[in-house]
């Protein structure tokens, strides 16, 4: 894993980060996003789950936040990302059911992550915020291009708000500025969780269109993946190296 991770910087050095409402991923190879697209209650699930997850930390964290403003800008974040939640719950329904079963599978992978990824303090918790759902909102923009028209729109309008990555970049920013000492810890905190977010991206695609006879073995067929889905991948890091380098940090 590390050594695809390493391939992965290495070709993303070489591309230029296209705009956040820019839903085609491209790379040095063409992959069209929308053939990794999953069922769409599947998608509109993570995202629900997703939404009510960033919710749920900004939430919580916000009781360790170094001010009140903070605190309080936290929270207003979050009321937003309930609201979302409620809208693309909106768009599952009009397919003609909940699928609460779904949404609730979803959401326990999306923990086990959190779990993985838990930091010391509100920095490293802020820090995983920016990196780990700065890259699963990026793959979910790209993703967005699989659904209809109607939804697509509605979608990516969600998905090109800028408010949670600014607040992430400015607070973390500030405190760096203030207290040096943070950013080597930071740093490594943040190469740390990159993995996991990598991971979550790959568990919420769909190989089928990509993959045409998907080896038996488990290890090779995760292999298989990785290698399927590389130009996505590298613009995804790509991206994430330039939301550190905002930071002023080695990615």
């Amino acid at each position: 894993m590390l050594d695809w991770i390493r391939r992965i910087r290495k070709v993303s050095q070489t591309l230029s980060l296209p705009s956040r409402d820019a839903s085609s991923g491209r790379s040095q190879n063409q992959l069209n996003p929308a053939k990794l697209f999953p069922a769409t209650e599947q998608y509109l699930s993570r995202l629900i789950q997703q939404d009510l997850l960033v919710a749920d930390l900004l939430s919580d964290d916000a009781t360790k936040a170094p001010n009140p403003e903070l605190a309080k800008e936290q929270k207003r974040i979050a009321k937003r990302y309930q609201q979302r939640a409620g809208e693309h719950r909106e768009l599952l329904i009009k397919l003609g059911s909940t699928f609460m079963e779904l949404q609730q599978d979803c959401r326990d992978h999306l923990d086990e992550m959190i779990a993985r990824t838990e930091g010391e303090g509100w920095h490293e918790d802020l820090m995983r915020i920016y990196i780990v759902f700065g890259i699963l909102e990026d793959a979910q923009l790209r993703l967005a291009k699989g659904l209809t028209p109607a939804r697509r729109v509605k979608v990516e309008a969600g998905l090109s708000d800028n408010s949670l990555m600014d607040f992430c970049e400015q607070s973390l920013s500030r405190e760096i500025a203030d207290n040096p000492c943070l950013a080597s810890d930071l740093a490594l905190f943040g190469r740390a969780v990159v993995a996991d977010a990598l991971l979550a991206v790959r568990d919420m695609l769909s190989f089928d269109q990509v993959i045409s006879r998907p080896a038996k073995d488990p290890v090779e067929l995760k292999r298989e993946q990785f290698r399927a889905i590389e130009p996505l991948t590298s613009e995804l890091i790509s991206a994430h190296t330039l939301r550190m380098d905002a930071l002023g940090l080695t990615a």
